[in-house]
């Protein structure tokens, strides 16, 4: 997926309603991603999981919007709106909310491999953090102004570009190599070894978990389809 690109005269509207079915998909997602920790974790821990979730996005959005997308397209919509009304300007926008949505789900992947061993706000704070620079950094080196930098090096160490499509790499990878040092941290949930025993801790709620999983499963197709950005795009 490229970062900010600009389609047709022709397929503007199509294509803005293509992107923005791909953003209410993974914003969706967020239920996903909420539920599922729901169902993971003990009864006494389900509403945290469940308010770090909606809290962690509304965080994201802030800070992704002043800081963290600046960073990974050199684009601020800290302007006068006269300036924001161009012919494209309905899809740069949807365009935007489309790559928020992956932004927040930083916070919510590393959420899910910390669930129940971390506190509220430090959390959140964290995942502020991550949506607002670590994850900005990458996205601009692979997706936004700064990819011409890393596919010069690509190409001259492997004589080929690198392409991410639908943010295997920019979002799952850097989701999980943030969560890992957290996770060595923190160390497992209590109660989960007993004097060097293992004792497994069985999930809450099943029917949270499938509904979680669910979501994410149907999620997944604008994650990835609509990442094309075009119907033009689109073969098949």
């Amino acid at each position: 997926m490229n970062g900010m690109s600009t389609p047709t005269p022709l397929g503007n509207s199509s294509d803005v309603l293509f992107l923005m079915l791909g953003a209410v998909m993974v914003f969706a997602m967020h239920a996903g991603f909420a539920f599922l920790e729901v169902g993971t974790v003990r009864k006494k821990n389900q509403v945290n999981a469940f308010v770090k979730i909606l809290t962690d996005w509304s965080v994201s959005t802030v800070v992704y919007f002043l800081v963290g997308f600046p960073i990974a397209y050199g684009i601020s919509f800290l302007k006068p709106v006269k300036e924001l009304l161009g012919d494209n300007q309905g899809y740069d926008i949807t365009h935007f909310f489309f790559l928020l949505c992956f932004a927040a789900c930083i916070p919510a992947i590393i959420s899910g491999g910390i669930a129940e061993r971390a506190k509220f706000w430090p959390q959140v704070t964290a995942g502020a953090l991550f949506a607002a620079f670590s994850y900005p950094v990458f996205e601009s080196l692979i997706w936004g102004k700064n990819s011409s930098l890393l596919q010069d090096f690509f190409k001259r160490a492997g004589g080929a570009e690198f392409h991410d499509y639908a943010g295997s790499v920019v979002v799952h990878s850097i989701g999980g190599w943030l969560a890992l040092p957290a996770i060595l941290i923190l160390g497992p949930r209590l109660g989960r070894y007993v004097r060097g025993k293992s004792h497994p801790i069985p999930v809450s709620n099943i029917p949270f978990l499938a509904l979680g999983s669910w979501i994410l499963a149907i999620g997944w197709f604008g994650f990835n389809v609509m990442s094309a950005g075009h119907l033009e795009k689109i073969s098949g």
